[in-house]
């Protein structure tokens, strides 16, 4: 498929730092009970300029995306097209999403992240801080936290012996 190429030459595969800083959302789109159809993540900030996307499968991978609009071509906004569609996308406000509808499609499953205001996707501080607000909703979510931290986990931690 010619028209992903483009993300893929252009995502970053984001390594052990993200998925230690990020193990729910990691954990989000392989867990049922979060995901009825085990839905991608999509994590995106956007503005009427360029878009950040950071993607985080259930195979475990995250890719981190950036370009500008005037930087896609038609085959690229295809590729866009399907992912708005088939994903659930977390924006940080209403204008994220006019501007990836204008350029776009508006994505069929969309959250906004509570106490976010408007990232500016060149700003990888401020992204890292929204992703922070997205990783603690799911970490909140039982069947997630209950994964991530198991209540036998401290005392099994406590309990082995300590070797000579």
């Amino acid at each position: 498929m010619e028209s992903n190429s483009f993300f893929l030459q252009r995502a970053v595969a984001r390594g052990a730092d993200w998925h230690v800083n990020y193990p729910a959302l990691c954990m989000a789109s392989s867990t049922d009970p979060v995901h009825e159809r085990r839905k991608q993540i999509v994590v995106a900030a956007a503005d009427d300029n360029d878009v950040r996307m950071a993607f985080f499968s259930s195979l475990g991978a995250i890719l981190d995306f950036q370009a500008s609009w005037a930087e896609m071509d038609s085959a690229t906004r295809g590729w866009l097209n399907f992912t708005t569609r088939w994903n659930r996308w977390w924006l940080s406000d209403v204008a994220a999403l006019g501007s990836i509808e204008r350029h776009a499609n508006a994505p069929t499953d969309v959250r906004f992240a509570a106490s976010s205001a408007g990232v500016a996707p060149a700003d990888t501080v401020g992204f890292r801080r929204y992703l922070d607000i997205i990783e603690q909703h799911y970490r909140r979510d039982e069947t997630i936290s209950r994964n991530l931290f198991p209540p036998d986990a401290a005392s099994a931690v406590q309990s082995r012996p300590i070797a000579p």
